[in-house]
């Protein structure tokens, strides 16, 4: 009987063991997640916004470090083969586009790879902005569908998915259906999902179908060329960027120094001009110099405080009032 009760004991001690150890596991792969999760994510899709027959793409959403550790690796993003990718950045500090490359492995779907300017601490939540074109249908199709899927490469919190319906399309239809959907000052009408705890697991599909006659962009962008700017920018990475601002400091202290230069020309002349006055006065007699002086003094000073000369222009004219 006591061989048994020790059995038991065993077997109870055996059993809490291998839980702490499975609670201690999960700990640490919590503790050492690989890749941060996307507090908030606003999920857009366009089709045939300013290209036609093209769909544009945009992330905008905002990480936030809950890897336990700081987070100094690769971000990621799964896109349709074949994508024309526009811009990969991060913006806590304005639009900070990034390098990037393009994993080609897979066949269902290409991986865009990306890695933050800087470390990002634990708890520390960092902004970001992405956006890619492809083409779904052909052009001069009639009607037109596709099917957008969406593959987190991380967890999302909150996530808005948006679908724009072009300008002048008809028979909009969304599988599943749209939650809701509202106007803009713009002239579209924007339908809308909204998802909480997204997994890496999740995979979600928009089915999209309408009819459009024309086959030319709902906006005409004006913008092509800071697009293209923006797209080399994010290929070239950040060394272009240090060669802009050396450049732009190199103009601005020129134009500073000719600034100056200019200004100390005018104040010579206005200095050589009261000297040349001043002397001319002096010559008129004894009886008005004094009272001569005196004004030339006080328009001096004037000059100075009003900063038309420098002080040592002042002096200067002093001293030859004196003489």
């Amino acid at each position: 009987m006591l061989g048994n009760r020790f059995k038991g004991m065993l077997t109870a001690v055996l059993v809490i063991s291998l839980f702490l150890s499975l609670i201690s596991a999960g700990q640490s792969m919590a503790e050492e997640r690989s890749a941060m999760t996307m507090k908030e994510l606003y999920y857009s899709i366009w089709p045939e916004y300013d290209k036609s027959p093209e769909v544009l793409v945009i992330y905008t959403g905002t990480f936030v470090n809950d890897t336990g550790k700081t987070f100094d690796g690769e971000l990621r993003y799964k896109i349709p083969k074949n994508a024309d990718i526009n811009m990969v950045c991060e913006t806590e500090n304005g639009m900070l586009c990034q390098r990037y490359i393009v994993e080609k492995d897979n066949p269902d779907y290409d991986v865009i790879v990306w890695k933050p300017s800087h470390p990002i601490e634990p708890g520390a939540e960092f902004p970001v902005m992405m956006e890619y074109y492809y083409k779904p249908f052909a052009a001069g199709s009639n009607p037109k569908a596709f099917t957008q899927t969406f593959r987190p490469a991380f967890p999302v919190n909150d996530l808005v998915v948006e679908i724009k319906a072009p300008k002048g399309a008809s028979d909009f239809t969304l599988l599943p259906e749209a939650q809701y959907s509202q106007g803009d000052s713009k002239g579209f009408t924007n339908y809308y999902y909204q998802y909480k705890n997204v997994t890496e697991a999740d995979v979600l599909t928009f089915d999209v179908s309408y009819v459009r006659e024309s086959n030319k962009p709902s906006v005409t962008s004006n913008g092509g060329n800071q697009v293209a700017a923006q797209a080399n920018y994010a290929q070239a990475g950040p060394a272009n960027t240090t060669i802009i601002v050396l450049i732009l400091v190199f103009i601005l202290m020129l134009s500073v120094f000719l600034f100056l230069a200019v200004r100390n020309n005018k104040q010579t002349g206005k200095g050589k001009q009261a000297r040349k006055q001043g002397k001319k006065q002096s010559k008129t007699g004894n009886s008005r110099s004094s009272k001569k002086i005196k004004d030339e003094k006080r328009k001096i000073r004037q000059m100075l405080l009003d900063g038309r000369i420098s002080e040592e222009t002042y002096k200067q004219l002093l001293d030859d009032l004196e003489e």
